[in-house]
């Protein structure tokens, strides 16, 4: 028996649905890793209890700490944990404000329609720096 057009359109159809389907559910998924990835980016302070903790966890089953020292090395690596989370924050502003300088640089060398969408992105990026610079003025005071 042959396949009539009918059965040719219905298995396009299936194929196409199966298509947009893994398509849209890609896309949510790189959508979700990406939001996960700038939560991180972000130093969100998400990950420095996290990373003082199982440090010192970690020195004191190694090193056999007793309660003293077991105290004043979770001191230590608090005092290192802000230290990194400092340092980490700085160099995300310095990252994004490169990336500003190198919005404007290009500018130049862009037509008219690239221009917009370079500045559009420019903007973003401003927008999270100021955003950034307004929430570590906050955390200060």
């Amino acid at each position: 028996m042959k396949p009539s057009p009918r059965d040719y359109f219905a298995i396009i159809a299936a194929f196409l649905a199966v298509l947009l389907c893994g398509y849209g559910i890609g896309f949510l998924v790189g959508e979700r890793t990406t939001r996960q990835r700038l939560a991180h980016a972000d130093g969100s302070s998400q990950t420095q209890p996290d990373w003082s903790a199982a440090t010192v966890e970690r020195l004191t089953r190694q090193l056999s700490l007793t309660a003293a020292q077991q105290t004043a090395v979770a001191s230590e690596v608090r005092l290192t944990a802000t230290t990194i989370a400092t340092t980490r924050h700085q160099a995300i502003r310095q990252y994004r404000s490169a990336l500003i300088d190198l919005h404007q640089r290009l500018l130049p060398h862009l037509d008219d329609k690239q221009r917009k969408q370079v500045e559009e992105s420019r903007k973003q990026l401003q927008m999270s720096l100021d955003e950034d610079t307004e929430s570590s003025i906050d955390a200060n005071h």
